[in-house]
């Protein structure tokens, strides 16, 4: 039985619907060959799945169809071909059919904004934005949401946007949720969390999303008894439940206070609440319970999880690195080379500093083979934590052959390399590389960089040179001194006036 128009159509609903974009092109490309075309209900579905897949050719092939079946003048299929283009990066071509519209809706001029924002271009947007209220359309939550989902829009751009939809009310309609949120998550971004409070404060009626949002917000600005607060207050609400991003904030704000007693209070609610066992959280647990000082109930999420990814082996092999226990972190690295899961590169650069922990270089040198023959010789952070790891074990030559294999240097790599000069007593080689990062590369040196310089003039007793760095440090790159580098000072005097006497 040959098929209809309505049965196509309702195929490539089913399968634009399911996500299924590919499926929707292929389906309309067998529905032109047996002689049917589509209509307004085709095009807009059609329009969405050559968005989705990116696929300008077979959307510029459609908009062909509509201006070639007279669609022209249809204000939905028009809206869909501005979308379209729009998510396709193509503005010009958005704002094409936008002018040639004979009918515009609030619809097509959101579409066209949103066009613009997802462009950058916050001042046109602005100017079709009062525009379209000179026109008497209406303004809607969507109309803003195109800007203030925008992480690039300013301060002052976020605030001004933010007074006109309390003017017109839409803080207060029934679907102001989204455009709540928003606002809120705008505030956030730079710093504003008590903005963000008083617009929670002034929604009557808060979703889990806005819940986490602010709870967000108060860990990012390091207030984690405010966010602490909130999420009480969010556990007496009965009708909101806890989502696993709720969680993720707690635990950030967990881990950066370091209190074990909260950690593991956190850890029991997530148990009660059913959340335990999901890859991010135990990946954030386990890594919270290291930060806190506690190995075992580290060891413990790790043990316990289902399914062991190459983050989660990451995180515990980091954990026993960090507090001391190279040794097992050695252990586990070779527990995971026997499974079928492969470490990354954040995986390598941190068994790479247990080894430089307990100056075992050939263990470095056999991970050294394996970095090589999988393909990690273009990683940066793998490179820098060799030449790290080949410095701290005495193979200095090893170091510098990284060193030099390295393409596309960058800071931490420039740093190590000098590190490795300085601990090696090899002042000058340090002041080289040194002058060569700053003049030849333009390489804006960091704090870290003159501690090894410093430590370098002082392994010699290079006073004036250090003297003159540890100014130069200050006046020229405006670095404040910290502890280490009055260290190196101190050091470097001590041993100058101890060659004195």
């Amino acid at each position: 039985m040959k098929r209809t128009v309505y049965l196509w159509n309702l195929m490539v609903r089913d399968s634009t619907n399911a996500g299924l974009f590919t499926r929707t092109l292929d389906l309309y490309s067998c529905m032109l060959r047996t002689g049917l075309h589509g209509n307004d209900f085709t095009f807009p579905l059609v329009l969405k799945a050559c968005s989705n897949t990116n696929s300008l050719r077979d959307a510029t092939k459609v908009h062909s169809h509509t201006f070639l079946l007279g669609f022209q003048a249809h204000v939905f299929v028009q809206t869909a071909l501005l979308d379209m283009y729009s998510k396709c990066c193509q503005l010009p071509s958005s704002r094409k059919v936008f002018d040639e519209m004979p009918v515009r809706t609030a619809v097509s001029w959101n579409s066209i904004i949103s066009a613009y924002c997802h462009c950058f271009l916050f001042h046109e947007a602005t100017s079709l934005l009062r525009e379209m209220r000179l026109l008497g359309l209406d303004l809607s939550s969507t109309t803003f949401l195109s800007f203030l989902s925008t992480s690039s829009i300013l301060l002052r751009q976020g605030s001004s946007m933010h007074c006109c939809v309390f003017k017109l009310g839409l803080l207060n309609t029934y679907d102001h949720i989204p455009l709540a949120n928003s606002v809120m998550s705008m505030y956030i971004r730079y710093g504003q969390v008590h903005e963000a409070r008083a617009i929670l404060d002034s929604m009557h009626e808060i979703s889990v999303v806005s819940w986490s949002t602010i709870i967000g917000g108060y860990v990012k600005a390091g207030n984690v008894d405010e966010a602490v607060s909130m999420f009480n207050v969010m556990r007496t609400i009965s009708t909101i439940n806890s989502d696993v991003v709720v969680f993720i904030n707690l635990i950030k704000g967990c881990a950066k206070r370091g209190s074990l007693l909260e950690a593991s209070s956190l850890h029991s609610l997530i148990f009660k609440c059913g959340c335990e066992n999901k890859d991010p959280l135990d990946n954030l647990l386990l890594g919270m319970y290291a930060k806190c000082g506690d190995l075992i109930s580290a060891r413990k999420v790790f043990d316990m999880a289902n399914a062991k990814t190459v983050f989660l082996w990451t995180s515990i092999i980091s954990g026993y690195t960090h507090m001391g226990y190279p040794a097992e972190a050695l252990l586990l690295f070779k527990k995971l080379l026997k499974t079928a899961i492969k470490p990354n590169g954040a995986t390598l650069a941190t068994i790479l500093s247990a080894c430089a922990d307990l100056g075992l270089v050939d263990m470095g040198k056999e991970i050294e083979e394996y970095i090589l023959s999988n393909g990690f010789q273009s990683d940066r952070q793998v490179q820098t934590s060799l030449i790290n790891m080949f410095s701290k074990c005495g193979s200095i030559d090893k170091a510098i052959s990284v060193f030099e294999r390295i393409s596309d240097k960058d800071l931490p790599a420039w740093s190590s390399m000098i590190n490795g000069y300085a601990i090696h007593g090899m002042a000058e080689e340090a002041l080289v590389l040194f002058h060569k990062m700053l003049e030849i590369n333009r390489i804006k040196p960091d704090a870290v960089v003159f501690t090894s310089i410093l430590l370098a003039c002082s392994h010699v007793g290079m006073v004036e040179d250090g003297l003159r760095f540890f100014k130069s440090m200050q006046k020229d790159f405006g670095i404040v001194p910290s502890v280490e580098h009055y260290m190196c000072l101190v050091d470097l005097l001590g041993r100058a006036e101890s060659s004195d006497d």
